[in-house]
């Protein structure tokens, strides 16, 4: 842009400028032609800097750290003197975890209900041990709304029919949802209901 502005104001001068135009220009370009070299200038010693960093930067990641490795170092033992053997801590015995279970629930309430119904009713679906629910929380939980006891019933069936639970799942076809019965009448490997405890089924009417 500089170049063609300046090709246009030499055909200028060669138009027929006066010589105190041209002296004009002169001074002008020269003054440009300072400060052009004083800008060079400074992009030289930029630049200059600019790689001293960098040579700095690679050589402070050339040089390897010492790292030292994992766990305490080892303690000096002087000759005579004999490392003393690892003790184990008091008050921890071997065995089982603190805290570690051995399988099963904490039965709430509502849990025992459930297994109590089916241990003297049978293989009951959710419907009809929701009844029994309603007549069992008449007396132990008056205030409670009906949909909240199905919700803790709802809760209480996915938890005992789980992988550590005590109920079994059977689905006779004749009515959506399953019958909900002990472990025990159940085989382990295939899940299936053991054909002696067929007579325990209690079929509901159809939805």
């Amino acid at each position: 842009m500089r170049i063609r502005i300046a090709k246009n104001r030499l055909n200028m001068a060669n138009v027929g400028l006066g010589e105190k135009n041209v002296d004009l220009l002169l001074i002008q370009y020269r003054a440009e032609r300072k400060r052009l070299m004083f800008q060079l200038e400074v992009v030289r010693r930029t630049i200059g800097e600019l790689e001293a960093l960098r040579t700095k930067a690679v050589e402070t990641v050339a040089e390897p750290k010492q790292k030292r490795g994992p766990g305490r170092p080892r303690k000096q033992v002087s000759e005579g003197e004999h490392k003393p053997l690892r003790t184990r801590k008091k008050g921890r015995k071997r065995g089982r975890r603190k805290g570690s279970k051995t399988g099963g629930y904490r039965l709430t309430d509502w849990d025992q209900l459930v297994l109590d119904t089916i241990k003297k009713n049978g293989l009951l679906p959710k419907e009809t041990i929701l009844e029994h629910a309603h007549t069992w929380a008449m007396t132990n939980a008056k205030k409670m709304p009906p949909d909240e006891i199905a919700v803790k019933i709802t809760r209480s069936l996915q938890k005992l029919s789980g992988t550590r639970g005590m109920l079994g799942k059977h689905r006779t076809g004749l009515r959506r949802g399953y019958h909900y019965g002990l472990k025990d009448w159940f085989f382990a490997s295939t899940g299936a209901l053991r054909r002696q405890h067929l007579d325990k089924l209690v079929i509901a009417p159809k939805d």
